[in-house]
């Protein structure tokens, strides 16, 4: 059982509230037994280990009245204190990178006809659906979120119809309206892009091979200005690699088709990673999602331009058969997050379920920096890292805690990461 729980701006102007569970996990590295999260005013005002001899009646009982002693030795009196109970509290998850406008095509499509195959069922499934039915579907995976452990997102929206979701319902993290095709059929400027504590609104390019190099180079201009994250899929497919190599083939007829002028695109003998570097859209507010082609070269590039990552293995494995080369990132000092792409491309949403499968398919990485890749990583993916991540002081007071019952900080963490929603 997972419950969330989001005391931004709940609380009474002054008044404390004391979040109590046997375990808290500030960070993946740092975890306390018996442990509580103060909370005032909607952020985190201290978190500490609570002496022992301090009795609570049971699970998700509410009572008024005094902690034995803080940290620092003093009472504290007319606190309220909530007992969640022998599991663990920990930070909410981040799920960096996920499409809710196609929740609709839940198990609508099949894996068995390649990549190219897959978008061209999705394009006309999609279609054929309209716009009520995929509106419906998105908010009802969106209301979803919640009971997966998931706090904070990074929404990619092509058709626009998830930004009135996202704020009817509260969530934070960053809605990214995504561009693809020709600068001339482009509408920047009609785009409203904002930065905020809860809710960001900002821009994402489609992928190097879909999308005029001229429209991301405006687009990442107007996201730099505001110090607004820019995502875009990146080296995900075999079409795109051979694309921007120069081998311009089936897709680039497939884009003359559609009118996009692709001869004054600056491709050839470069990897996708390479052609937005030298188009100057990497630094470390650019989010590249996916990122299945890379070579050693590549991984330099995004370590030396601080370049933000996001994996979503499973809809990889499903799409194409292949999955990132984690431990190669991790040996670069890259930071991934985790997102679950669409209920297209696999089936749930969940960041817990991402990290099962991860611990599943690289057993040689430590459950530590799995829990790191859904959280901390992630926060830092969406420009959130201050408010959200992990549980320290001046954070965000939106948490979850997970009903578990586990002796060891070690256990805990195992579990975690093995835990499917």
């Amino acid at each position: 059982m997972i419950e969330f729980i989001n005391a931004w701006g709940a609380n009474t102007p002054g008044a404390k509230t004391l979040h109590r569970a046997g375990w808290v996990l500030i960070s993946p590295w740092h975890l306390i037994e018996n442990g509580c999260v103060e909370v005032e005013d909607g952020r985190i005002t201290n978190v500490y280990k609570i002496p022992s001899g301090r009795v609570f009646s049971g699970k998700n009982t509410i009572a008024q009245g005094p902690l034995t002693q803080d940290p620092s030795g003093q009472g504290q009196s007319g606190q309220k204190i909530i007992d969640h109970g022998t599991g663990v509290i920990m930070p909410c998850l981040v799920n960096a990178h996920l499409h809710l406008e196609l929740s609709a095509l839940k198990d609508c499509l099949c894996f068995d006809r390649g990549f190219a195959g897959w978008v061209q069922d999705l394009l006309e499934k999609r279609d054929a659906a309209g716009e009520v039915v995929l509106a419906g579907e998105a908010k009802k995976a969106a209301k979803e979120l919640a009971a997966h452990g998931t706090g904070y997102i990074g929404e990619i929206s092509t058709q626009g119809l998830t930004k009135t979701i996202v704020q009817s319902l509260n969530l934070s993290g960053v809605w990214f309206q995504e561009f693809l095709g020709s600068a001339q059929d482009a509408l920047i400027g009609e785009n409203r892009i904002k930065k905020s504590d809860l809710l960001s609104f900002s821009l994402a390019g489609h992928a190097p091979h879909t999308t005029d190099p001229f429209l991301l180079q405006a687009v990442k201009q107007q996201t730099r200005a505001q110090n607004l994250p820019f995502s875009i899929h990146l080296a995900e497919s075999d079409t795109e690699s051979e694309f921007i190599s120069g081998k311009k083939g089936q897709w680039g007829k497939f884009l003359a088709s559609r009118g996009i002028d692709t001869s004054l695109w600056p491709t050839g003998s470069k990897s996708p990673v390479q052609y937005l570097d030298d188009l100057g859209l990497l630094d470390s507010s650019t989010l590249g999602v996916h990122l299945l082609n890379i070579d050693g070269r590549d991984l330099d590039i995004l370590a030396r331009t601080q370049t933000r990552i996001c994996l979503c293995p499973r809809s990889n494995q499903n799409l194409h058969q292949k999955l990132p080369d984690i431990g190669k990132m991790l040996e670069k000092k890259l930071a991934p997050a985790l997102g679950s792409d669409s209920l297209a491309s696999c089936d749930s949403l969940s960041i817990f379920d991402e990290m099962a499968f991860v611990r599943q398919k690289y057993p040689n990485i430590e459950p530590d920096k799995v829990l790191s890749m859904a959280t901390i990583n992630g926060a830092r993916a969406l420009g959130m890292e201050h408010l959200a991540g992990t549980l320290d002081k001046g954070k965000k007071s939106a948490f979850i805690y997970v009903d578990l019952n586990e002796p060891t900080k070690s256990a805990i963490i195992e579990s975690l990461t093995t835990h499917e929603t």
